[in-house]
């Protein structure tokens, strides 16, 4: 968003209650997305005592993490998706919302 001109005065540049720049406000789902896909790859390389139910193991229960984490990684930038990466983020956001309250250790 950068390159973009601004169209906004110094004061409209930020939420309602300036507590987030306009810019992160707007792309609230890429500035989320940049924020879980790295701690997603950091609890996948931990030494997990324990998987989610409905994974068979720590290797099954590491690819879903791995599908949650591409997800989230494909919707870090504004570019547009194909229907392979749609389908991706569809099954990753799946996973990230079923699975959500297990992601820890």
């Amino acid at each position: 968003m950068g390159k973009l001109k601004k169209k906004f005065t110094e004061e409209q540049e930020w939420s309602y209650k300036h507590d987030f720049p306009f810019e992160e406000v707007c792309g609230t789902y890429h500035v989320l997305a940049k924020l879980i896909a790295p701690r997603l790859r950091r609890f996948k390389a931990l030494d997990k005592h324990g998987n989610a139910p409905g994974f068979k193991g720590i290797a099954e229960w590491n690819n879903g993490i791995q599908k949650m984490t591409d997800a989230f990684e494909l919707l870090e930038d504004t570019k547009a998706l194909s229907d392979e990466e749609n389908k991706k983020v569809a099954e990753g956001l799946t996973l990230f919302c079923k699975y959500f309250r297990y992601l820890w250790d």
